[in-house]
């Protein structure tokens, strides 16, 4: 059948899936879609000549007309070791630095090595491009000048408006209060524009890791991650359940039209800069739906990037770990649709990815031994099918043998794909698991 004469009906039937009831949604992701395919890249390497002696920040400046006058600073990019960078940014000319924060004060400090961004390659990206540029410290290597202490992240803070036309990646919530989740910042219409509207998400720092109170050194982090068009309020009884005594909650709400790997990544980076400032050692991950999905991949980049075993244990709730079929017909469709959806497909790369290191499917990729990793899921029917389900996933999908094979306990309730997360059971479930773990 040609997609042409599929589309109707394929468009339809994902629509009423993430509750959208009219086109209109559509139409304008097209718009959306446009402005994120139109930003650039700035990606490389940083490395130290020896070994590295502390936390690595590379240092992301926009370029002066003028090549006297200094860059004005945009973003920084963490990292534990050294390994790779990448920042996404509006078309422009650009320049990068780096420095080694050695007593991890956050602060470029006299005496640590680092190279100025100023008087850097002017690395000019334009829309859809990319440019790489590797970064060496070397043993003794100072800037030059510097008699102060500078807080270089404080320097690249700005408002959402001028941070968009800058890195639009780097305007991320990071360890912000939400005092209330009922508020509407956090409810249904804000889920739904993390799927439609991605780009105008991004633009105005919505998307990010929340706390609900100030960190606390004394309690583990239990971190919730959504699905589909979800969004923070649908963990409130889970979170109204914990034992605020051992345990503080985080949420991460995030944009869930952008496509899964770009999501992982963004979620582990964010964790990994969250450690450097917070320097925990223990956290839990609660994901719901596709967000099962975003968190596993983010498990494996945090793991690879910084080489620590602060994940402890992971809980996926209702997760389609096998993709939807309803996400086939989507790949050659003449309309601009949501790159989750994509990667939703049964074969997408991401959903291989996640369980395979190559393309054959004969070496597994495994959750780190740190992990303990236990997978809940539903079996509520509603309507008429002729495939079990949860209302929304399949409970084939819901229980892929790769995913079965890595959970320590699987447990089936009888409960719809939302409802789940309101259930008395998965409250006592999720503390039993913690208390266990931790």
């Amino acid at each position: 059948m040609h997609h042409t004469r599929l589309l109707p009906a394929l468009v339809a039937v994902l629509l009423v899936a993430v509750g959208c009831t009219s086109l209109q949604r559509v139409i304008g992701y097209k718009y959306q879609a446009a402005q994120a395919q139109a930003t650039a890249r700035i990606d490389g390497r940083i490395d130290t000549e020896g070994p590295s002696k502390g936390v690595l920040v590379v240092v992301l400046g926009k370029a002066a007309e003028n090549p006297n006058d200094p860059a004005t600073g945009v973003d920084t990019y963490v990292r534990v070791r050294p390994g790779t960078y990448a920042f996404r940014v509006t078309p422009g000319r650009y320049q990068v630095g780096a420095y080694e924060d050695r007593n991890q004060n956050g602060l470029l400090d006299p005496g640590e090595r680092g190279s100025q961004v100023s008087g850097s390659l002017v690395l000019e990206v334009g829309p859809g491009e990319t440019v790489s540029r590797d970064i060496s410290l070397k043993t003794g290597q100072r800037i030059e000048g510097l008699t102060e202490s500078i807080d270089v992240l404080g320097l690249v803070e700005r408002d959402s408006r001028q941070q968009g036309e800058f890195s639009l990646w780097a305007w991320s919530v990071q360890g912000a209060i939400c005092h209330d989740l009922n508020d509407a910042a956090f409810g249904p219409a804000a889920g739904s524009r993390g799927l439609w509207e991605i780009m105008d998400f991004l633009n105005e720092g919505i998307a990010g890791i929340y706390f609900l109170e100030p960190y606390d050194p004394g309690r583990i982090p239990v971190l919730f991650v959504h699905g589909l068009s979800g969004y923070p309020r649908q963990f409130s009884t889970l979170i109204e359940g914990l034992d605020r005594k051992k345990y503080q909650p985080w949420f991460y709400f995030y944009p869930s039209g952008f496509s899964l790997d770009a999501l992982s990544t963004h979620l582990a980076t964010l964790l990994g800069r969250l450690q450097v400032k917070h320097r925990f050692d223990e956290i839990a991950i609660v994901a719901h739906s596709m967000g099962g999905l975003v968190a596993q991949g983010a498990i494996f980049k945090y793991k690879e990037e910084t080489h620590r075993d602060d994940v402890r244990l992971f809980v996926s709730i209702s997760t389609p770990w096998g993709g939807d079929v309803k996400s086939q017909g989507i790949e050659g469709a003449h309309v601009e649709l949501p790159a989750s959806f994509k990667d939703m497909n049964p074969s997408s790369n991401f959903l291989r990815w996640i369980f395979y290191r190559d393309e054959d499917r004969k070496q597994r990729r495994r959750l780190p031994k740190a992990v303990e990793y236990h997978m809940i899921f539903g079996f509520r029917m509603a309507g008429s099918s002729s495939v079990a389900n949860d209302g929304a996933v399949s409970v084939a999908s819901q229980t892929r043998i790769e995913a079965q094979e890595q959970a320590l306990t699987i447990r089936a309730l009888d409960y719809g794909h939302v409802d789940i997360l309101h259930s008395p059971e998965v409250v006592a479930r999720l503390n039993y698991l913690l208390d266990h773990r931790f």
